[in-house]
């Protein structure tokens, strides 16, 4: 009987260490894993292209695998909603918010980024509107095949190529000026 105590107790004591430990250590380093990781997402530099690999889609038609996308890239946290032109092969990513309540540098990256990573995901996407409240920028994807000199939907074939040649380059801010100014008209 002595024994069949001490095996009850000795496994309730493990049962409870095993309790605590994972909902004192294993559970909030998910929790701070998790947040880490959503952070990263919101910078276009260390944004997770694997993420976002999932929304490759030939036509632009899709409303659903677009919203979905847009949700995926940096600028997610600004409400937004979306409309297609599919005569024109062009999208709308309506910002419900003023470009002067966002920090110009983080606004300048993340639209860069978007806009690459819509066209080089999004097959026959020809033209994509950021309006926001105050202001509306338009890219071609004729512009950014230029910029980057090759076809985007090549850029993500690999973490390899896509983090040097998308996100290092962003890290300069002389060639985000560029970048806007070269790849965007601002009304």
């Amino acid at each position: 009987m002595w024994t069949k105590n001490k095996t009850i107790l000795l496994l309730a004591a493990a049962g409870i260490l095993l309790f605590g430990t994972v909902q004192g250590v294993i559970l909030p380093k998910w929790e701070r894993d998790r947040q880490a990781y959503e952070a990263a997402q919101q910078n276009p530099q260390t944004h997770d292209l694997q993420s976002i690999a999932k929304y490759e889609n030939k036509y632009m038609g899709n409303a659903s695998n677009l919203s979905n996308l847009m949700h995926s890239l940096p600028l997610n946290e600004v409400r937004s909603t979306f409309e297609l032109h599919p005569d024109t092969l062009t999208a709308d990513i309506v910002y419900h918010a003023k470009t002067a309540e966002i920090n110009q540098e983080r606004l300048d990256r993340s639209l860069i980024y978007n806009a690459t990573a819509a066209f080089a995901l999004i097959g026959n996407l020809s033209e994509i509107r950021f309006k926001f409240d105050d202001r509306t920028y338009t890219a071609k994807r004729s512009d950014l095949e230029h910029w980057y000199g090759k076809k985007l939907s090549s850029l993500t074939d690999s973490p390899k190529i896509w983090q040097p040649v998308v996100q290092q380059p962003l890290d300069h801010p002389d060639y985000v000026k560029k970048g806007i100014a070269s790849l965007f008209t601002i009304l």
